[in-house]
């Protein structure tokens, strides 16, 4: 009687033991890993676009989730760059800014924006013009030649500025850094860019900005979205991967906001010294984060979809809601 006494008692424990950490052992067992699934996978990325990517390469954030995970990261010095190598086969992952991600997806069809990387208000949004300018408001630039990127996200920056202020701009296309050459040497009577760029101006007193220094008067307008995007097929055959991508990115935002100095120093250490640490400090205060991906999300991608397709940069028009997958935040 004792023998089989002993044998139940055996058989219950080992029922009871998969239960352990529920109620004895606590968070001892507990773990965060979504996949065990070792792979390698090439995450596009452009750090002098996008400053906090940076921190992820740096901090891997995703091992966390996704121990046997090793990424290769693809560098692009414009999200330009990594579509062009997206296309020809080359990255099925990458974190890229609104106007780029857009183009991409209106191209091939088969991509899925899957995070909120970054959420830019007005903040990033700024008006510059030379040094020794009598204008003091973006009224006065009414007529005025103004540089920044055609078809980027600070393009329609500059065309909700005009619209909502009754004036029109003059617009001209160049790369950032001629920008500055040519509004140091008067040849612009003003220019609209994004960080890093419009803090390099202040640092190097090339230009001054017109108060208040940002186009927060002009929200939720000129609000944009730097996204995750992976491939439809990345996402079919590993959704537990993008899961800890996601997760790992919404790790990334807490520590930007929560360890700004720690964070302007990985960008500034990443980016070989090339930017004073001060212009980067303050170009980091500038982004917003968000941990979801919501219908104010999806609104404002939709705006910026419009916008590419009535500038006539799309051949077709979609909407963002059939894009955008949620899913990976749950």
């Amino acid at each position: 009687m004792k023998i089989k006494s002993i044998v139940i008692l055996f058989i219950v424990a080992l029922f009871l033991i998969p239960s352990v950490p529920a109620f004895a052992a606590g968070k001892l067992l507990e773990t965060d890993v979504l996949s065990m699934e070792k792979m390698k996978i090439v995450w596009g990325y452009c750090p002098y676009g996008m400053l906090e990517t940076s921190v992820m390469k740096e901090k891997q954030f995703y091992k966390k989730y996704l121990p046997n995970v090793e990424v290769d990261w693809f560098f692009g010095l414009w999200s330009v760059h990594l579509i062009n190598n997206w296309i020809a086969g080359k990255l099925e992952i990458a974190y890229l800014g609104n106007m780029p991600a857009v183009m991409l997806q209106s191209k091939i069809k088969n991509t899925k924006w899957v995070g909120v990387a970054v959420y830019p208000h007005g903040d990033v949004g700024a008006v510059f013009v030379p040094k020794d300018s009598k204008i003091k408001s973006v009224k006065e630039l009414d007529g005025a030649t103004v540089a920044t990127g055609v078809g980027s996200s600070h393009h329609r920056i500059l065309e909700e500025i005009a619209k909502q202020e009754n004036i029109k701009f003059n617009i001209v296309s160049q790369n950032p850094e001629v920008a500055v050459g040519n509004l140091e040497a008067g040849k612009l009577d003003a220019f609209c860019y994004w960080p890093p760029y419009i803090e390099l101006v202040r640092e190097k007193e090339v230009g001054k900005c017109l108060e208040p220094c940002n186009a927060n008067k002009y929200e939720p307008y000129v609000n944009a979205i730097w996204p995750l995007l992976v491939s439809e097929r990345f996402a079919k055959a590993h959704p537990d991967i993008v899961k800890g991508l996601v997760k790992a990115d919404n790790d990334l935002h807490d520590f930007m906001k929560n360890n700004p100095d720690e964070a302007a120093e990985i960008v500034f250490n990443q980016l070989e010294r090339k930017i004073p640490i001060e212009s980067l400090k303050r170009s980091l205060a500038r982004y917003k984060y968000s941990n979801e991906l919501t219908q104010e999300h999806i609104e404002v991608m939709q705006r910026d979809i419009d916008f590419l397709y009535e500038k006539k940069f799309l051949k077709k028009h979609f909407k963002a809601a059939d894009w955008a997958d949620s899913s990976f935040y749950k």
